[in-house]
């Protein structure tokens, strides 16, 4: 019996997704081009493989070697197919990953400024009752795993946690009510709701 693969008429799904994911709006890249000719050649190949396995007679010497290159054909585009969407994924991981680090670090350095000058000014020491907690908060953002299938959200927090440093910085040298101290409060739930593993969030190492 011929062996009657899918693959050699059709491109799976994940096949479909690097075949048009050139028209989805988003630059593509070296690395993303190779990628869907690679896939192209061996779906192509497949295919040309199983039109030499139909060729033969089953009862044909040559048919179990072709047969068996088909079989391997296919298994090959299968393993390829399972990991091209990481691979896809991975040059825009990459600068979400770089981004998401650097925002954390910042935030980092910018509530230890804050410590610093609350100190220098004279506020009361209520203040570190935010700050402190705020500084070791963006420490815990250091351990973050950016992921591919969640980098996108990712890179949105670390822009939101920019917005929360503004923010604070605002509180703390007296340009708003410290009534916006809630604000803060509540960002920080968000921000932590989002960045936990989980339905609502994932990525952050345990």
């Amino acid at each position: 019996m011929i062996l009657d693969l899918p693959h050699a008429r059709t491109r799976s799904r994940h096949g479909r997704e690097a075949a048009t994911l050139e028209n989805e709006g988003e630059p593509v890249s070296a690395t993303e081009r190779e990628l869907h000719e690679q896939h192209r050649t061996m779906t192509t190949d497949l295919a040309a493989q199983h039109g030499r396995v139909k060729a033969f007679d089953p009862d044909n010497a040559e048919f179990d070697g072709q047969y068996t290159a088909l079989v391997e054909r296919a298994e090959e585009l299968l393993a390829f197919e399972q990991q091209l969407p990481a691979r896809l994924a991975e040059p825009q991981r990459l600068r979400s990953a770089s981004i998401v680090r650097w925002a954390w670090r910042a935030q980092t350095a910018l509530a230890a400024a804050l410590i610093i000058a609350a100190l220098a000014l004279g506020h009361t020491g209520w203040w570190l009752v935010l700050l402190i907690p705020h500084l070791l908060a963006t420490l815990m953002g250091w351990s973050i795993t950016v992921t591919a299938q969640r980098h996108r959200q990712q890179r949105a927090i670390a822009l939101v946690l920019q917005a929360q440093g503004v923010l604070v910085v605002l509180v703390v040298l007296g340009m708003l009510s410290p009534w916006w101290v809630i604000a803060v409060v509540l960002g920080w739930l968000g921000i932590g709701a989002f960045s936990q593993d989980g339905p609502a969030g994932q990525g952050v190492k345990k």
